[in-house]
């Protein structure tokens, strides 16, 4: 439970990675909840209640409890090592469906790897390679995104897109059914190799006095067919919201 909690924690980092919390600051802390969208057949969604933490030193910083290194940086490009999750896991025991139940859980991991970020005047554009570190997956995850960030009224808005490419291992550990599973459960035997999904995301923050400010965000991921022929899966894309309040010191 306490990995799972770190990990999704982690992965409010991943998704926004400070877009909605104060910028330019040393320290920020807060409150906030996550809701995912589970693809899984006769799945929960669910609800994470999660701290927020944002750091900003000159070498190391952490936002959302992703964590990192900066190796080397300039006005405009910065090159990271990077502490992230995975932000998946199965657990068959909470699952609606019999069939469901009888399938190997699977686990959040921790992803660690390197980040290239490029600042310029047409936005902000990231890409990142990590592989899993708790040998649970044992797959590699490679993210590239693009943001703008803006304003609008009082709000500071950041829209962006972005693709994932995960590993056969990584697509598989979470998707596939091994032959052991199909005679255990019923469902049919499957294996998939690597997958690319796209994403629209979104976040804000609306400043409420000097030092509070009320952040929000989504993101929509669609699945590659890769995932979506899986017959673990029910839906063809997940959805993710967050929002939160935190304290600028």
């Amino acid at each position: 439970m306490k990995k799972s909690l770190f990990c999704v924690s982690t992965l409010i980092g991943a998704c926004f990675s400070g877009q909605v919390l104060a910028e330019n600051t040393p320290l920020t802390l807060g409150a906030s909840v996550l809701f995912m969208q589970s693809p899984y057949h006769g799945d929960k969604n669910k609800y994470y209640p999660l701290p927020l933490v944002d750091y900003q030193g000159e070498h190391f910083f952490i936002s959302g409890w992703q964590a990192g290194y900066n190796l080397w940086k300039d006005d405009q490009d910065q090159f990271s090592l990077i502490i992230t999750t995975s932000g998946e896991e199965f657990k068959p025991g909470k699952n609606d469906y019999s069939d469901m139940k009888r399938l190997d859980k699977r686990h959040m991991t921790l992803m660690a790897g390197g980040m290239w970020q490029h600042t310029a005047d047409w936005g902000v554009l990231k890409t990142s390679l990590t592989g899993d570190v708790l040998d649970e997956s044992n797959g590699l995850i490679w993210n590239t995104n693009w943001h703008y960030p803006l304003m609008i009224g009082g709000f500071a808005v950041n829209p962006g897109a972005g693709v994932s490419w995960n590993s056969a291992h990584q697509t598989d550990y979470y998707y596939g059914v091994s032959s052991a599973e199909s005679a255990r459960s019923g469902i049919s035997r499957y294996h998939t190799g690597d997958s690319w999904n796209p994403y629209a995301e979104v976040s804000a923050i609306y400043p409420l006095t000097e030092r509070w400010q009320l952040g929000f965000g989504g993101r929509y991921q669609w699945f590659d067919s890769a995932i979506k022929d899986s017959p673990m899966v029910a839906k063809s894309g997940q959805l993710m919201v967050w929002s939160g309040v935190s304290y600028t010191f």
